[in-house]
């Protein structure tokens, strides 16, 4: 801070000076806002990759327990599968390779970004199992709790040579077995795999987020807009005419229906009926249908038939005349007729038809 004074001297001085004093220029100074969003954004970035890395240790314990067990049952002898205790001696011994084994970034270790960290509370959050990779990755000593762990650490933050009492004691390479070798091979590329697909999903995440937010930020008109064009994209599409080589009739939705189920109900059969004009039903259903429905009614009317139960499945007009002739000669048979049918008694009690009655009356028998 400076004096009104001060500051009226220091802005006389410039005056005709065509170059600046460089002592009297301000020091720039970072956008503070945009260092505070990347710092946010950092801090994001590395509990994401704490969460993945632990998903990623948990998937490769699972698979390599799952491929050792597989792969000891079908190494071992009928003698062996009977024999208990060497099956829990087996089992003892796989699961003390896999806590050697671990995984590849147990080993290794995984670099972490600490501009993005002010105090070393905020690396604790990220739990013991990323500091100590992030110590391994440095070459510093990884023991000890969460709060040590996190100290150690956040006091590498801008320092360019290391504190020799922080690093770790070097130990004499043993050498893996060939078996932990691939072993690590399959969990490293499980967890580059797992990296690939979290940038996937952030990607689509992105997008659908600025599409929801591109959504909300239209007007009423422009809204209006897009719900004609989307309602013209769907009437284009109602308007194409489905593919249909073999001609299936349509089902509710206006689309063919399946082939399967036109052969299920009989739709390949066709029946022709003369009585209503040679037309053609597809399958028994509508068949049998038609004889109670307007067509065939109105065919039988024109012929002078009664469309009675007598003529069902009955589609030539041959034989539907045929069939109503006799028909109608059964109900002549059957008709009363008073000739014959009638009954007289005389007076001697004798019952006679009405005819033979008659006759005796005019013969003078009675």
């Amino acid at each position: 801070m400076s004096t009104l004074e001060e500051r009226a001297q220091r802005l006389f001085s410039t005056k005709g000076k065509t170059a600046l004093d460089p002592s009297l220029l301000a020091k720039s100074k970072p956008d503070k806002g945009l260092k505070s969003k990347q710092q946010e954004r950092q801090k994001e970035i590395a509990g994401l990759e704490a969460q993945i890395y632990k998903l990623a240790e948990q998937v490769s314990e699972q698979r390599s327990a799952t491929k050792d067990n597989v792969q000891r049952k079908q190494a071992r002898g009928e003698g062996e599968r009977g024999d208990s205790e060497e099956s829990e001696a087996g089992d003892t011994s796989d699961e003390d390779d896999e806590k050697e084994a671990g995984s590849v970034l147990t080993h290794v270790g995984a670099h972490l970004d600490l501009s993005a960290f002010s105090s070393w509370e905020e690396l604790a959050s990220l739990g013991l199992d990323r500091l100590k990779s992030a110590l391994m990755a440095l070459g510093l000593k990884c023991g000890g709790t969460l709060e040590e762990r996190a100290q150690r650490l956040f006091s590498t933050k801008g320092k360019t040579a290391l504190d020799p009492s922080l690093l770790a004691k070097s130990k004499p390479d043993k050498g893996l077995k060939s078996k932990q070798q691939e072993r690590q091979k399959e969990i490293a590329g499980l967890e580059a795999q797992i990296y690939k697909l979290a940038e996937q999903v952030s990607e689509q995440r992105s997008a659908t987020k600025d599409n929801v937010q591109r959504k909300q930020a239209r007007g009423e008109g422009e809204r209006g807009d897009s719900e004609e064009s989307e309602a013209g994209d769907t009437s284009d599409e109602d308007d194409e005419v489905p593919y249909n080589p073999k001609n299936l009739p349509l089902g509710w939705d206006g689309k063919p229906i399946p082939y399967w189920l036109y052969k299920l109900h009989g739709l390949n059969i066709s029946y022709t009926c003369e009585i209503c004009g040679n037309f053609v039903y597809k399958g028994p259903k509508a068949f049998q249908r038609h004889f109670a429905e307007w067509r065939h009614a109105h065919g039988m009317r024109c012929l002078g038939i009664p469309n009675t139960a007598h003529f069902a499945n009955v589609t030539q007009i041959e034989d539907a005349l045929a069939l109503w002739e006799k028909l109608k000669a059964q109900k002549q048979e059957e008709r009363w007729q008073p000739e014959q049918e009638e009954e007289f008694e005389d007076s001697l009690g004798n019952v006679v038809n009405r005819k033979t009655y008659e006759d005796l009356k005019r013969q003078g028998l009675l």
